[in-house]
């Protein structure tokens, strides 16, 4: 009976310990991202397929990993359990397809391009339980402005 509360003390403790974290590091990057989403919101990005330009372009490419806390690794499988949206998730994706597009625009500032033709996204779902995600972004670099 003692290990049984036990288990269960400790289970709460890692709820509480993951959801504040969690919560800490999430906040902090939306943040973070939001920043540099506005230092870079002169480079355009374009997702239309076969769209010929005169300007020569140059192939980028970026790559960002990101891992669920605990407590949205509990949440997800009650959810999961239940039924319905992970919305849990969902914040953790989001956050992942706008880190992968602001890397790619950090590609372009340093090939001195303004625009970026032809983005697509690549998810991947990646741990045994699905504890990560990959978002992998790519696209032709050009600029369009003149010097």
């Amino acid at each position: 009976m003692e290990n049984l509360i036990f288990q269960i003390v400790l289970f709460f403790i890692l709820c509480c310990i993951g959801w504040g974290f969690g919560r800490h590091f999430e906040r902090k990057h939306w943040r973070e991202l939001k920043e540099k989403e506005q230092q870079l919101s002169h480079i355009s990005i374009d997702t239309n397929r076969f769209v010929y330009s005169e300007i020569a372009g140059q192939f980028i490419s970026s790559n960002v990993v990101i891992s669920h806390d605990y407590f949205k690794y509990i949440i997800a499988n009650i959810h999961n359990f239940l039924g319905g949206r992970l919305t849990s998730y969902e914040s953790v994706i989001d956050r992942a397809r706008r880190e992968a597009i602001v890397r790619l625009k950090q590609e372009a500032v340093r090939h001195g391009s303004d625009k970026v033709m032809g983005v697509r996204l690549s998810t991947t779902e990646l741990g045994m339980q699905g504890g990560m995600v990959e978002v992998f972004a790519y696209g032709t670099a050009i600029f369009t402005k003149s010097k």
